[in-house]
Formats: C-alpha cells, structure tokens, sequence
C-alpha cells in the first residue's frame, strides 16, 4: 500500500504511455526532465510545507490538503515548466504531450516526498484515495494549462479557475474521509478520479 503513494504517478505515466502508444523515447525525455526540475522544486515545498501541516477537526483541513497536494506541487511543477520549456509552444496546441510527460516527472518527486511524509499513517487516504486523485489531475491539469496558454490573459482566468476548482473539490473529497462522511469522500475521490482521467485521456488519444 505505502509503495503505491510513493511510485503511483510514474505508473500511471508509464501505463498511459503503454495505452497510447506514444513516442517513448520524447515522453521519456520529458519526464526525466521532469524528474530532474522537479528536485529542486520539492525543496522549495519543504520550506513551504509547514503552511499546509493538516488543520484537524477543522473546515481549513481542506485547504490544507489543497496546499500541500495540489496548489503548491501543481504551482511549483508549472513554474519549473515555464522555466524549462516556456509556454509558447503550448499555446500553438503541439506540446500537451511533453506537458503531461513533464508534469508526471516533476509529481513524481512530490509524490515520493508526500509518501514518504506520511509513511506510517494507518488511513487509506494517504495510502489509495490521494495518490489516485493527483494521478488523475497529472492528466487533466495540462489541457486546462493548455487552454490557459492558447486563451492568454485576461480569458486563462477561466481554465486556471477550473483547474483549482477541481482540486478544490478533490481536496474537499480527501478531507471528508477525516469528518466522518467517509462513504461521501469515497463517492467524490471516485468521481473526481474518474473524471480527470477522462478529461486528459480524451486529450491524449485525439
């Protein structure tokens, strides 16, 4: 269970490869680039991780799963990216694959710092429900980035809305498992996860 948290998005990435059958060798130079921007980053999550520390038996225990799983990895891995490549090429709609490749890479280094953060814990949530939701946003999350890059400014304020959004409700999903509503935060991490999927798995096979 615990080797899941810790290797579940470069399985997912090497799955949906295998399922897509795409140029490995250009997916794997995206991730491994990826892998390599993304250590640094995680150490700038470190520094931050302290504002994200779980706010038990309170409402702001959502906003606490949101930092530390979604805004501040899926911020710092956009970052990177923007450093790395850039977005113009996005913007033309010929880089969402390198995008997914990267973001998988630069998760991945997340992934394995929130696993390793939360080795021990007893709850599943850790263990199944939150590396199968960020698995999930890894594949949405670069067509609303994307569609951000073709809109630019003032109209990527709807796709970037969307995508914190959803990580607004994947984060309200894991926190619910915490207030004694588990069997709704199984329904919502069930939803959210099979619709992220199928937003980026849409986007993948086109």
């Amino acid at each position: 269970m615990y080797i899941f948290s810790l290797l579940s998005l470069p399985l997912s990435f090497l799955a949906v490869m295998a399922w897509t059958s795409r140029d490995s060798a250009s997916a794997m130079h995206a991730f491994a680039r990826g892998l390599l921007f993304g250590l640094p980053a995680v150490l700038l999550w470190i520094v931050l991780k302290p504002l994200s520390e779980p706010a038990w038996g309170s409402p702001l225990l959502v906003l606490s799963f949101l930092l530390r799983y979604w805004l501040l990895p899926f911020g710092l891995s956009t970052a990177s990216y923007a450093l790395a490549v850039g977005f113009a090429p996005l913007a033309r709609g010929l880089e969402y694959e390198r995008l997914f490749s990267y973001m998988a890479g630069s998760l991945s280094v997340f992934s394995v710092a929130n696993g390793l953060a939360s080795w021990g814990e007893p709850s599943r949530v850790y263990m199944l429900a939150l590396p199968c939701m960020v698995a999930a946003s890894a594949l949405a999350y670069p067509v609303l980035l994307e569609e951000a890059a073709k809109d630019g400014m003032p109209d990527a304020i709807k796709p970037i809305a969307l995508a914190v959004g959803g990580f607004a409700v994947a984060s309200l999903g894991a926190a619910l498992f915490f207030m004694r509503a588990q069997w709704l935060g199984f329904i919502v991490t069930l939803l959210y996860t099979a619709g992220a999927a199928f937003i980026g798995f849409r986007r993948l096979v086109r």
